[in-house]
């Protein structure tokens, strides 16, 4: 979501008044500042649907303003996109099968897991669609879908609820061993969970590997940069190994020398076992536990904030226990600083981060 724009305000939630014998697909074809989301929904054959009173449905529906605020000017330009890409959009808005209201959202950490209208084919080997979930989430400061802000709630209608959204949530496409293992700047940070699943066998909870590259898995991933390693690896080298030094070198270094129970224990302290948004994190330093609480229940995790701006989180940073030079005051270290943060995997949720967390 572009920052340049003035960000849309959310209005008080207020108890739900239904619209006695109108439909979701009623207002779409009469409300024009739908009409963006009522041409897609056309295009792809929703409409009918949504149409239906006999129907049941939790509709995240971004107004053509949302829309224009995500980077899509026009309905000509949303008719571009490839059909498949729309109906996608389109599907993952909507909750079938449920009329899920702001009171109905609990204000417990992260968020409601709920199955949105999209699939993206089966699990392999077997006969189960694998459904996108959406995953709305409520706090004192704001509702949310995934990070997007609601702004107006609580739309009941004959056959379902409306809650307008302030831009395009989108639907993820990759799941995170795609989003990190591609991507050359996390080369190290590959490197490092390679070296942690040395020697376990295969399996969803004995290999990092493997529940990043499961597609029903749900986690959060703080990554950190192919920078921020090369800063930790050169400062505990000593400066060895300069941090102008090529990638492949750090990568060697960890590869070869790296004590694999130190490179699990990293990889686990940057893995949380539930995906976390920016806006599921309070705007005060908490802590959160990571997937290191499994082999050391009592450690306290680490320490996460979130900065908001009206109702979009703006900004997110996390804090290690341990510190650089080692022997400080624990969680004393500066902040890893999120940036982009919130990047939507199918199994997960990746936050980009510019330092390496030490668990101890």
């Amino acid at each position: 979501v572009s920052c340049n724009k003035d960000i849309p305000q959310p209005e008080p939630i207020t108890a739900p008044v239904i619209a006695d014998g109108v439909t979701i697909g009623d207002v779409l074809n009469t409300d024009t500042s739908y009409s963006f989301f009522k041409a897609a929904a056309m295009r792809v054959g929703v409409l009918a649907s949504l149409t239906d009173k006999n129907n049941s449905y939790t509709l995240f529906l971004p107004t053509n303003s949302a829309f224009r605020f995500s980077g899509i000017p026009s309905e000509a330009a949303l008719g571009s996109f490839p059909v498949e890409t729309v109906g996608a959009i389109l599907s993952y808005h909507i909750i079938p099968g449920q009329q899920l209201t702001s009171a109905d959202i609990p204000t417990t950490f992260p968020n409601l897991r709920q199955p949105s209208a999209l699939t993206i084919g089966i699990l392999p080997g077997t006969a189960i669609p694998i459904k996108m979930f959406i995953f709305p989430s409520k706090r004192a400061n704001g509702f949310w879908a995934n990070n997007i802000p609601v702004v107006a709630p609580d739309k009941m209608f004959q056959n379902g609820v409306i809650h307008e959204v302030a831009a395009i949530v989108s639907p993820p496409s990759l799941v995170l061993a795609q989003m990190i293992y591609g991507d050359p700047q996390f080369s190290i940070f590959t490197a490092v969970i390679a070296r942690g699943d040395s020697g376990q066998p295969a399996g969803l909870t004995t290999r990092i590997d493997s529940a990043l590259k499961f597609p029903l898995a749900n986690l959060t991933v703080f990554a950190p940069t192919n920078t921020a390693f090369k800063g930790l690896i050169s400062a505990l080298t000593g400066g060895a190994i300069p941090t102008a030094a090529p990638d492949e070198v750090f990568v060697s270094f960890v590869t070869n020398m790296l004590p694999v129970q130190n490179a699990r224990g990293i990889v686990a302290y940057h893995i949380m076992g539930d995906r976390a948004f920016s806006v599921n994190f309070p705007d005060a330093p908490a802590f959160f536990p990571t997937l290191l609480n499994g082999a050391i229940p009592s450690h306290p995790g680490v320490q996460v904030q979130t900065s908001f701006t009206g109702p979009f989180g703006t900004g997110l940073q996390i804090t290690g226990l341990g510190t650089l030079p080692p022997g400080g005051t624990p969680y004393s270290g500066g902040a890893a600083i999120a940036s982009p943060f919130d990047k939507i995997a199918v199994n997960g949720i990746l936050h980009v981060i510019d330092k390496v967390l030490l668990p101890q």
